[in-house]
């Protein structure tokens, strides 16, 4: 192979591999990663052929009355959550994202499923408490918040970061920040969505 079909063929890749992984930071596929980490099911897939395209209210009448409703800050983004009957262990969601009057995607998630770096995530929990949102973003030199949504039944907010070592290179890991309604950070997670089950929904 000739230096310049090798630079091609390298610059080829590069170009697919960015293309393919594009979708990963989209408000779509992370969003699932405030509330759990996305895990594979024939179920969910079977929902979403059910209720995609159609109306918030008919995710309601399948799935019962939201445990929480998380609303974009600063966009237009609405996801719903809500419990999944099966699960009697209580530690499942469905989070079914609404985009203008419509559901958009149905993901299941697992809440708090072993993370990565327990250590960090523990250095990261005295660093931050108490600080506020602005605080934090100085502080864990994570660059800026990937996405923040506010409860709307709390009327909290979360934030997830990106945890990369280097950011935008390798497999997703995130950093989740929560805070109180005052805007205190009362608690950090760290989520490898690599070492999920399902890896990230699709977006």
């Amino acid at each position: 192979m000739t230096r310049n079909v090798r630079a091609a063929s390298i610059a080829v890749f590069s170009i697919i591999a960015i293309v393919g992984g594009a979708g990963c930071h989209s408000p779509v596929g992370m969003a699932v990663q405030l509330v759990g980490k996305a895990v594979d099911s024939v179920e969910t897939k079977q929902l979403g052929d059910e209720l995609i395209g159609k109306p918030a209210s008919a995710a309601d009448s399948r799935l019962g009355e939201p445990m929480d409703v998380l609303s974009e800050v600063g966009g237009p983004r609405i996801w719903r959550v809500y419990s999944v009957p099966s699960d009697i262990a209580g530690n499942e969601r469905y989070v079914v994202e609404v985009s203008g009057e419509s559901v958009a995607s149905v993901v299941k998630v697992k809440r708090d499923a072993t993370g990565i770096d327990l250590a960090r995530k523990m250095l990261l929990d005295q660093k931050l408490d108490g600080k506020t949102p602005v605080e934090c973003e100085a502080a864990l030199g994570m660059g800026r918040p990937l996405l923040t949504v506010r409860s709307r039944t709390a009327g909290t907010i979360s934030q997830l970061y990106d945890a990369r070592p280097l950011r935008g290179i390798g497999s997703p890991k995130y950093c989740r920040l929560q805070y109180d309604v005052g805007e205190h950070c009362i608690e950090v997670h760290m989520i490898d969505v690599g070492a999920s089950s399902g890896g990230e929904p699709p977006t």
